[in-house]
């Protein structure tokens, strides 16, 4: 899986989903879960994508090469990066959320049992 690149614009996006409903207005903000919860959704994207496109060979002079295989993977992985970054299908939101709830039931456990 590949990491969508520190995206500067992770506080303006997790405002925006609270915004929309996606996430409850008290989330907290936290950068490295947001960039984790968008490169699960690009990666959820890129083997989408990258099964639309087995099978599909290139046509004319420039489309059937030996480089195709290697091109195509970088053009799914970056198309797979863009739709998340663009909203997706709002997995990022979800996943985000349920990554701040077990971080927070974790928390809560370890209080209890004294570690």
């Amino acid at each position: 899986m590949t990491a969508i690149a520190s995206n500067s614009d992770y506080a303006i996006q997790i405002q925006q989903a609270k915004a929309a409903g996606l996430l409850p207005k008290n989330m907290p903000v936290n950068r490295k879960g947001w960039e984790t919860a968008q490169a699960l959704e690009a990666n959820f994207f890129q083997t989408m994508l990258g099964s639309m496109f087995e099978g599909v060979d290139g046509e004319g002079p420039m489309g059937n090469g030996p480089g195709q295989d290697a091109w195509r993977g970088m053009l799914i992985e970056n198309y797979g990066q863009t739709i998340a970054a663009k909203g997706g299908v709002g997995l990022a939101p979800q996943i985000y959320r349920e990554m701040l709830r077990h971080q927070e039931l974790s928390a809560h456990a370890s209080q209890r049992s004294g570690l």
